[in-house]
């Protein structure tokens, strides 16, 4: 790689960002996949600012000054993009450009004397949704259908001293801080973080984002927007994967016409519309698409990774040749709505949908479905009846 001041090598967050995820691990970040807990960085059971330095954080940064590709970054981004679908890592690197200089920092062990500037907590799995991507462990909205947990939300930040004592030493030096799921409208512990930013003074140098379902425009007695009012700038990505009826099949809990109604709530302050293309999203990406055009909203398609068998490399042959006529004539048709940002998303889809063949993960797929089906009284192939014929023969 070339050691231009200016390039970032690999990937910037390593060298200015702290993931926390709702298990109390930390991560390289949210897209990170490890497959054994000993892999991860860090426990929430430690001082955050000292698995900033430890060993694993220190060989993670050598890593990608050196140009290897670490385990935990590979299929989730390096891999994605030789697949021709656009990493996070690629995202990152772009807006963060101007950290670029902190890499030269970094000492021959790896030791980064800075301290992160982008907190990415997560603060419980507490949620009122029941999507399929997810699982319990991710919402609490899961727990009476799969008769789990007696209702005890899974959150080791909101209580933990030793967390709050580094938010204390670390809040002067941040200048992004991003809130997900579970569903951060509702986290205790996402509304003790941001008064504590507010009551220091600051909240005026932060710039706030969000994964947020848009259920909510309050919560108990919190006012958002006048909490907003003290940071530096607010961004809502709203997480909508394709268009109506099938964002409700898949994420269970949304509602459309809720959610149009809050968008309009929440218009300056959204971002982007959030999208993950999988199985449930890809069909009606297109009418997602113009929806946002019509809205004057930005939108994005992360392409999913995980769970596998959910991912548009399982489609079949049939199915996938449907998604390709579907754009090329959506492409025809909305020719004069389309942009050059639009034309490269819809190809990096398709291109990383036929990238692969696993469509031996459909037999996965239907079991699921059929059993949530079951649970929640919902058909799939009413839903989507443009893949029935080939789900019905899934054996």
């Amino acid at each position: 790689m070339s050691s231009s001041v200016n390039e970032i090598k690999g990937c910037i967050l390593p060298w200015m960002h702290m993931m926390g995820n709702l298990n109390g691990e930390y991560h390289a970040c949210c897209f990170a996949k490890y497959h054994h807990g000993d892999d991860v960085l860090g426990f929430h059971n430690q001082s955050l600012l000292d698995v900033w330095n430890n060993p694993p954080y220190k060989n993670l940064r050598n890593q990608l000054l050196k140009g290897e590709i670490p385990a935990e970054c590979n299929e989730v981004c390096f891999g994605l993009e030789d697949s021709g679908g656009v990493s996070n890592r690629q995202q990152v690197n772009h807006r963060f450009q101007q950290y670029a200089h902190l890499q030269n920092q970094t000492e021959a062990d790896g030791y980064q004397p800075t301290i992160p500037k982008y907190l990415d907590i997560r603060f419980g799995n507490l949620c009122n949704f029941r999507c399929r991507m997810c699982g319990p462990k991710s919402s609490t909205g899961w727990y009476e259908e799969v008769k789990i947990n007696n209702g005890k939300i899974i959150d080791p930040f909101t209580e933990n001293e030793l967390f709050w004592k580094d938010v204390s030493i670390i809040a002067p030096h941040l200048s992004d801080v991003y809130f997900a799921g579970g569903e951060p409208f509702l986290q205790n512990g996402h509304y003790k973080l941001i008064e504590y930013l507010i009551s220091t003074g600051h909240s005026r140098n932060i710039s706030l984002q969000y994964n947020s379902n848009l259920s909510h425009r309050n919560y108990k007695n919190f006012d958002l927007k006048q909490l907003w009012s003290h940071f530096k700038q607010i961004s809502i990505w709203p997480s909508c994967e394709g268009f109506g009826e099938k964002v409700e099949y898949s994420r269970s809990g949304f509602n459309w016409k809720l959610f149009e109604e809050n968008c309009r709530y929440f218009k300056r302050e959204i971002d982007t519309v959030s999208a993950v293309i999988n199985i449930y999203s890809i069909s009606s990406m297109p009418e997602l698409i113009l929806w946002c055009k019509q809205q004057g909203i930005d939108y994005w398609g992360t392409i999913l990774t995980h769970p596998d068998y959910l991912n548009i490399t399982s489609l079949p042959k049939k199915g996938k040749d449907f998604i390709r006529e579907e754009y090329r004539s959506f492409q025809t048709e909305a020719t004069k709505l389309l942009n050059e940002h639009d034309l490269n998303q819809i190809n990096n889809w398709i291109t990383y949908m036929d990238s692969k063949d696993n469509s031996h993960l459909l037999p996965k797929f239907k079991e699921i479905q059929q059993k949530l089906d079951y649970s929640r009284r919902e058909t799939f192939q009413l839903v989507f009846p443009e893949f029935s014929d080939w789900y019905d023969r899934i054996n």
